[in-house]
Parts: C-alpha cells; structure tokens; sequence
C-alpha cells in the first residue's frame, strides 16, 4: 500500500513556478491529525496487493489500514491488539465505510484503489476534541494500484509527483459513495472541505483562515492541489509551525541555548511515552499529569543512560540543570496529548501510540 508522497511548501525547489498559473488549483484546509491510510482486500484483485496487505487482511472483504510509515492491521482485529490512537478510525471502518460501494468502484476502475486520509486525534491543534463531535478520518486522495510504479518513492522524498491518482472530482466521488452517513460523528468518514476552485492563489499573501472544523481555531493552512500538474503543495501559518515546535520539540537547528540543542536531539516524544509506560505499567502508578514530577527526572536519566558517550562528544556547550525545565515541559505536553487521545478514543492511555513509537 504505498506511502503518501511528501507535499512540499509552497516555496520549495522542487515546485515549478508555473505551478501557481495552472486553471485548476484547488485549495483545501490542511487537517492536523495523523497519516492513515486503508485499502479493501478484494480476493478478486488478490495478485495486486503488497505482502504487508496480504499478510494483514483477514480474508475477503477486510479493510486494511495504515498509518505513514507501516501497515498496522484490518478492521477484524481485535481492538486490544491495535495502537491506542487509531481505536477511533477502526471504529470507523467498521462502521462508516460501505464494504459494497468500495468493491463495486474496484469494478469500475479496473481494480483496488488505497484510500488516504487525515486520523483526528490530537497532535498539535486541540479542535476540542473531547467537547465536540468531530469526525474520525477526513479523506483527501485516492490512488489505483493499477497506476503505482514503485511502492517507495524514488530519490528525494519531495521530488514524487501524484502522478497516477484520482482527480479531485474521481476521488471526491468516492468519498461520496462509500460513506455511511448515519453513523454517530465519532464514526464518521467525510471529505476534505474544499475552500475554493479555480483560484488564483498568491502563497505570500495568503491569510489561513478558520478550521471548518471549528470556530474557535484557526487552521494548520492549506494544500493546493492542480490536478493538471499531478501536484500538491501546502501553506502552513507560521503560529501553527511555532505552535508544533513547543508540542513535538524544536529542531536542533532551531534551538537558541545548547541546553536547548540538547532537549532537541534527544528528549523525543517516543522516550517520553517509553518512561510513562514504564510508571504506570511496570510500577502500578495511576496515569496523570501528576506523573510529571517523577517523570521528567527519569527522561534526563534515561537520556544520559543511552547517550552519555555521543554528549561527551558535542562541539557545543550547555548547563545540565537547564535541561531539567525544558524536559519537564515536553513531558507535560505529551502527557496531555495521551491523556487526551485516550479519552478521544476511548482507549488505555499506555496503549496511545505504543506501536508508533
């Protein structure tokens, strides 16, 4: 099921400035979620399918799924046996795709078709997920097996076209098709919302405006699509890239003090959940932010345990006590991200992205 080609900024080297000229640029709200993607396994089509869907599928009629990077199960599965953060969108599979109407479009393009879509949980933009309903997967591109060359992109992650899929109308129809709409908004399936067609759109002085999701926050920015140039790019706001900073840690090249530098190359999300699983499964303690007291020590211990001999070694200098504030404040974002997650899907805060570490 092949990964979902990079979209590169708008001002990117690999965008050709004729791009914006094109007569079909689409601008749509560019959701902040989690990659996922699913396909259906149709025993019909059963020589089309990577090894990983085979594999995955539990005969006929299974809807696979993925996140970006790995193909994670079907919706058969046994929910205790899927990651935390994905309860929600297998809920949705189960319930808010029509099986039927995505087996018959398999006969009408000639074959499988993968199904790309935004996960609505929490990652850096809180749309207030535990006071609203809001719909589990948003769908924004369909792509035939029939039109993929290569399950990995070639080169340059950023230099992959879309070349291959559907139109926006093609895949917007199927989004259509295949969408029950009497589930609860907790189950739902529904389209990427489409701010405006055939726009002549300038990236520098474009304004991102509210989320359709939402009043009350503005969106992440958008992607512009054209589907003559078998191209997306996005416009991100610049509060939203600042606002991800503080949630997912600063690039090390972003950072101002070494102390900084250092909380960048190492105190990543994953070591955080690692030392939370740790408290609460290995040592019997209830999950909470309360945790972060004992927490943010444990994620320096644990930094200095695995890494003393590289930091030994770094050509910049930095404080050691001024790590401790800074590891205690990503502890407490990710704390709250799980914590939120869990309740968003119902699901043990130990569980929430356990196998997307």
């Amino acid at each position: 099921m092949k990964v979902y080609p990079k979209i590169p900024r708008y001002d990117h080297p690999v965008v050709p400035e004729s791009f914006f000229d094109a007569e079909d640029l689409v601008a749509l709200e560019k959701f902040d979620g989690s990659s996922f993607r699913f396909t259906l396994y149709d025993e019909r089509h059963a020589s089309s399918y990577p090894d990983p869907v085979t594999n995955a599928a539990d005969g006929d009629g299974s809807l696979v799924f993925g996140t970006r990077r790995s193909i994670m199960g079907c919706h058969r599965d046994d929910l205790e046996n899927v990651d935390g953060a994905l309860h929600r969108a297998v809920r949705c599979l189960r319930d808010g795709i029509d099986v039927d109407a995505l087996r018959r479009a398999h006969d009408e393009h000639g074959g499988p078709l993968i199904v790309y879509a935004e996960n609505l949980v929490y990652s850096t933009l809180d749309y207030g997920y535990t006071e609203r309903d809001l719909p589990a997967l948003v769908g924004f591109d369909v792509l035939p097996y029939a039109a993929i060359d290569s399950m990995t992109p070639p080169g340059s992650p950023y230099a992959e076209t879309f070349e291959g899929f559907f139109s926006i109308k093609e895949a917007w129809s199927v989004f259509d098709r295949i969408r029950i709409e009497s589930v609860s908004p907790d189950r739902a399936f529904v389209s990427a919302t489409i701010i405006d067609e055939a726009i002549e759109f300038d990236p520098e002085s474009y304004t991102v405006s509210q989320s359709s999701l939402t009043g009350d926050v503005r969106a992440e920015g958008v992607v512009v699509r054209s589907d003559s140039q078998d191209r997306r790019v996005k416009v991100v706001r610049e509060a939203f890239e600042e606002l991800n900073r503080e949630q997912f840690g600063r690039d090390p090249d972003d950072a101002e003090t070494g102390a900084e530098q250092l909380v960048a190359m190492y105190c990543t999300s994953a070591r955080i959940r690692k030392m939370v699983r740790s408290l609460v499964i290995e040592e019997g303690r209830e999950f909470g932010l309360h945790l972060v007291e004992d927490l943010y020590p444990r994620v320096v211990e644990d930094i200095w345990a695995e890494h003393w001999q590289e930091i030994m070694r770094l050509n910049f200098e930095f404080t050691p006590t001024d790590v401790y504030p800074l590891v205690a404040k990503r502890c407490v974002t990710e704390l709250r991200k799980m914590e939120t997650n869990a309740e968003l899907n119902d699901a043990d805060p130990t569980t929430i992205w356990r196998h997307l570490s």
